[in-house]
Parts: structure tokens; C-alpha cells; sequence
């Protein structure tokens, strides 16, 4: 049942970010599938694991190259990938070097979609004005390449103490690539619906990843995350090779090498990938507001009252660039480099 209500969701998200347009119906469906899934509880621990032993309560520390990767060049591309905490350490190296030929992929050439519908009402009630906003914004990140598997090499890896796998590789391109159609396609989506009614104000968000490794007469290597949050409850699901990949909700903790002994680690109840992907796309969706936006006012009806509607809207191509990655009071900035790119005209 969980699994039909996901793709149910996703399906929602992916048309409306196709159409440019989502009803009233299926905010309400977005809000409903959460409060589900969450069931109305805040984070709750539980340490079911499998593939580990020994629980350690002390902060795992990664390497210096998971901060500082080395930087990219158009000939050489460097990218880091994570997988899921509580693996077998075979499994968890292929999935985060799955990963991070996706980072590869998006790096390379992304396609960039950003719409931000705003509703304003305002309603007289006796003496007072009750006045309303709704904030929706969409955003989509979407690459497909074709690669060659032999451009691809391990520069670095680690397992941590949470039996989760990062790994750090390079890519360059093979200016001669044999006929091979290997194809390797990525799309990230965010999903914000802010309301504010007068002086209160809340906020509800959806991150999902998807990628998928297409080889002529083999099966599809696919890898999916999901994350919902509202207030301190969350949803997380991860799947890989078609498999739901079930971990614990966990106080996992991560520091850096450079940090003093007393500096508080960073913490995530859904493992590390989890805070990346959140971290990259809530990311390039603030650097994405920040371009030139395309703006269309609207007069819509908007149930339950009439109320004035503003759209902004981006779309364009462009380069992204891991530049660095730091922990800073229990969260994660990712310091990226957004150059778009301008079609030739012929």
C-alpha cells in the first residue's frame, strides 16, 4: 500500500511539473499521502540493524576529499556519491558509485525548470482584513547522457562505522567513446507549499532523486529517494535495483577532520545521502530564484475565494559545480557553482 501511495505521488508531482499547472485537488493529496505516511508521529529511534554489530555513539568522521573534492575541469569531473547506511559493503560501494555518476551526469549539462505560484487573498470580517498567502513553488533538474563505463574511475572510498559507502570519482570524457548507446538519465524535483495566515506560517517540502543506467540487453540499474518533511516530522524512502532499501531511523552522526574535539557533529536521522540530496536541490532552487524571472500576473479564482495570482517562472541550461561541502550547526551547505548555459544560434 505505502509503495502505491509513492508512485501516486510522484505521478502527481510529475504532471504537474510537465503541465506547469497543479489543481487545488492535488495539494490537498500531497498533504493527505504525508500526514499518512508520517502518521502524525515526530522522529522516533529505532536501532534494528542489520549488517552492523557494534553501535558506536560517537560521530563517524569523513575524509578530507568528502569537504574539499578536487575541482573540476571540462576534461576531468569529480564527484562524490553515498549509499544507504546499514548495507553489506559490496552493495553499499555499488550503489554510491551509482550516485555519483549521477552527480556526473547532472554536472555535465543540466536542464533547469523553476515555477513559483503566489496567491494572495484578502477577506473583510467585520472590522478586520483576513489576509491570506500561498506560496507553491516547483522546481526540476533533469540530465540524460550517454557514457562510457571505462571514463569512469575510483579515485577514493571509505566505509564508515554506519556501513555506509562514500566514495569519491572522476570522469573523463573519451573524446573517441566506442558505438556503445549506455545511457545514464537524472531528474531531482522539489515540491514547496508555504501558507501564511496573518502572522502564522507553514512550511511542507518534497525532495526526490531519481536515476536510471539504461545498457542495451540488461537490466536497468535504477536508484530513488524520497523526502518529505513538515515541522519535525519527516517521510524518508530509498530504493535501488527496484528494492525497497529498508535502514533504521538513527542519530547518526558525522564530523569533519578539521574540527576541534568539542565541535557538535552534524546529525541525521536518515543517513548522510539523505542531507545531501535535500542540501543540492533545496540549493539550486534558492540559486535558481536568483536568475532573471519571467513573471505573469493572473487573475484566477482560487477556492475558497477570489485572490490575485502571481507566477514566476526560469528554464534554462547549465553547468553545475561541486565547489566544497560544509557542516555548520546540524546542517550541510554545499558551496555550488551554477554556470548557465547559452545555445549557439545558427
Amino acid at each position: 500500500m505505502k509503495a502505491r501511495l509513492i508512485r501516486y505521488s510522484i505521478a502527481i508531482l510529475a504532471l504537474s511539473l510537465a503541465s506547469g499547472q497543479i489543481s487545488g485537488q492535488s495539494k490537498n493529496s500531497f498533504e493527505k499521502i504525508f500526514e499518512k505516511e508520517t502518521n502524525g508521529a515526530a522522529v522516533e529511534e529505532s536501532t534494528k540493524f542489520k549488517n552492523i554489530s557494534t553501535l558506536s555513539y560517537y560521530p563517524d568522521t569523513l575524509p578530507t576529499w568528502f569537504f574539499t573534492p578536487p575541482p573540476s575541469t571540462l576534461n576531468s569531473i569529480y564527484a562524490v556519491g553515498v549509499s544507504d547506511p546499514d548495507m553489506e559493503p559490496a552493495q553499499a560501494k555499488e550503489m554510491a558509485i551509482h550516485r555519483a555518476k549521477a552527480m556526473v551526469v547532472l554536472c555535465r549539462n543540466a536542464k533547469l525548470q523553476y515555477f513559483r505560484d503566489v496567491y494572495t487573498s484578502e477577506k473583510e470580517s467585520g472590522r478586520y482584513t483576513d489576509y491570506r498567502q500561498r506560496f507553491d513553488t516547483y522546481f526540476k533538474i533533469s540530465s540524460l547522457s550517454k557514457i562510457d563505463e571505462a571514463s569512469f574511475a575510483l579515485v577514493d572510498s571509505h566505509l564508515n562505522r554506519y556501513n555506509e559507502s562514500l566514495v569519491l570519482i572522476k570522469y573523463s570524457p573519451n573524446p573517441s567513446p566506442p558505438e556503445e548507446n549506455n545511457l545514464l538519465s537524472v531528474v531531482g524535483t522539489v515540491l514547496y507549499v508555504e501558507a501564511q495566515v496573518e502572522d502564522a506560517f507553514e512550511v511542507q517540502a518534497e525532495y526526490e532523486l531519481l536515476s536510471a543506467f539504461r545498457q542495451p540487453e540488461k537490466d536497468i540499474k535504477s536508484a530513488h529517494l524520497l523526502y518529505r518533511e513538515k515541522g519535525n516530522k519527516f517521510l524518508s524512502n530509498s530504493e535501488y535495483l527496484d528494492s525497497l532499501n529498508e535502514f533504521p531511523i538513527f542519530i547518526y552522526k558525522y564530523a569533519s577532520p578539521d574540527w576541534d574535539k568539542n565541535t557538535q557533529p552534524l546529525v541525521s536521522y536518515n543517513g548522510l545521502w539523505s542531507k545531501f540530496t535535500r542540501e543540492m536541490l533545496r540549493t539550486l532552487t534558492l540559486t535558481t530564484e536568483q536568475t532573471k524571472i519571467r513573471i505573469k500576473n493572473l487573475g484566477e479564482k482560487y477556492n475558497p475565494a477570489t485572490s490575485n495570482l502571481t507566477r514566476e517562472v526560469v528554464s534554462y541550461l547549465a553547468q553545475v559545480k561541486l565547489n566544497g561541502i560544509v557542516f555548520e550547526r546540524d546542517s550541510m551547505k554545499l558551496d555550488l557553482t551554477v554556470n548557465e548555459i547559452i545555445p549557439e544560434i545558427k
